[in-house]
């Protein structure tokens, strides 16, 4: 599998620590302090937390938010030395106790931009899947992988999706994280953009001019 040789450096070594990334979350307004023992926001603090982490650790990482990029992919761009060009890096989060249950992108808007952007099949995604007890967090499991492999084909659609009133919304996981769901990972990048477009063009009820666009970008 082609990660992305700075991506398998920071997994390796959050694997090495991981039993040992134990914290929480405090909050103070006024003279009041307390810790936090809800799980809101858990996943954007420790996307934030990443960064800071990965940056201490010597890691290249960059963020495009802190730069003022209003943009919502990639969460960081990575690269190693000597740097020649940045890739794709997308912090993903859930609660171990539940099973997956991220958004991985919105479903209509990531058919258009892989369409035009081909090269964003290629992120790589980190997948942190944490415990929290008695306002206690921690770290259970960290997954490496590309949007292939935490994406799978459902009863009503090519591929899984976030689907209310008939409307989908966004791309979600498989049981990647323990291989006993109904439906198993896609096996290649050709299964999942096929399912992608093929999702689409059942949705739309016509061709997809994504799927034409992404034909005519991946052969340039």
């Amino acid at each position: 599998m082609s990660y992305h040789s700075e991506a398998l450096k920071i997994f390796s070594k959050l694997q090495s620590i991981k039993t040992t990334l134990i914290g929480g979350t405090n909050f103070k307004l006024g003279e009041i302090s307390l810790q936090i023992e809800g799980k809101d926001g858990i996943g954007g603090l420790i996307e934030e937390w990443f960064g800071h982490w990965a940056q201490q650790n010597g890691f290249n990482v960059r963020n495009p938010k802190k730069e003022g990029s209003s943009q919502e992919f990639p969460d960081y761009y990575i690269w190693e030395e000597p740097k020649e060009y940045e890739a794709l890096l997308e912090v993903k989060t859930y609660d171990a106790n539940a099973g997956a249950n991220f958004d991985i992108a919105n479903f209509q808007s990531y058919c258009a931009s892989v369409s035009e952007n081909p090269y964003r099949l290629d992120a790589d995604y980190l997948i942190f899947a944490y415990k929290v007890h008695n306002g206690i967090l921690s770290i259970h499991e960290v997954y490496l992988k590309k949007i292939w492999e935490i994406t799978c084909p459902s009863k009503r659609w090519p591929l899984k999706t976030q689907t209310k009133r008939d409307v989908i919304y966004n791309i979600r996981p498989s049981s990647f994280h323990s291989n006993q769901g109904r439906y198993l990972s896609f096996n290649t990048k050709e299964d999942f953009i096929e399912a992608l477009f093929l999702t689409e063009e059942k949705y739309l009820d016509k061709h997809s001019d994504n799927r034409a666009t992404y034909i005519k970008n991946t052969n340039n």
